[in-house]
């Protein structure tokens, strides 16, 4: 299965459309701060047919499909998504992973920072697609490609969007 995950939009759907339509993914994750109504990538994601989750970033409103976090289990791993800024992570990501731990999950997503990470702590990776809109500190805009299998085997990839 292949999912894209991007985070920090602030408004430029286009950018999100643009590499739903170079990727082709099967599944959407947006990790908050779209600022906009989710029913543009819905459409480009064919949705029922491709999943999408949207998390509440800290510059979005109440729009109906925005969670505060999202917790769920995908091809044998379990992912806890979130913007970051309720776990602080400006300051440090211990909160962010102590979250991840108390779900029971191996993976952590984030945005909230516009830069990429990927960094594992403990039984823990923590990843974040930086921005597709508005990188920060000397990044590109980018988002993340995870290529994942039945058997448990995953594989990211960031890339950049001109």
């Amino acid at each position: 299965m292949k999912v894209l995950v991007v985070s920090d939009s602030h408004r430029d759907t286009q950018s999100v459309i643009d590499v739903i339509e170079k990727e082709k993914p099967e599944m959407l994750i947006h990790l908050g701060d779209l600022e906009t109504d989710t029913s543009e990538l819905e459409a480009a994601m064919q949705v029922p047919v491709h999943p999408c989750i949207f998390i509440r970033g800290n510059c979005d409103g109440y729009e109906r499909n925005l969670k505060p976090v999202a917790v769920f289990d995908l091809c044998g791993h379990r992912f806890f998504c979130t913007h970051g800024h309720s776990q602080g992570v400006y300051m440090s990501y211990d909160n962010l992973i102590y979250s991840a731990e108390e779900n029971d999950c191996d993976i952590a997503l984030f945005g909230h920072i516009h830069q990429p990470v990927d960094e594992t702590f403990g039984d823990v990776r923590i990843l974040n697609p930086g921005s597709i809109s508005r990188p920060r500190g000397g990044s590109r805009k980018s988002y993340i490609v995870m290529e994942m299998s039945e058997d448990g085997e995953y594989s990211v990839s960031f890339g950049t969007y001109a």
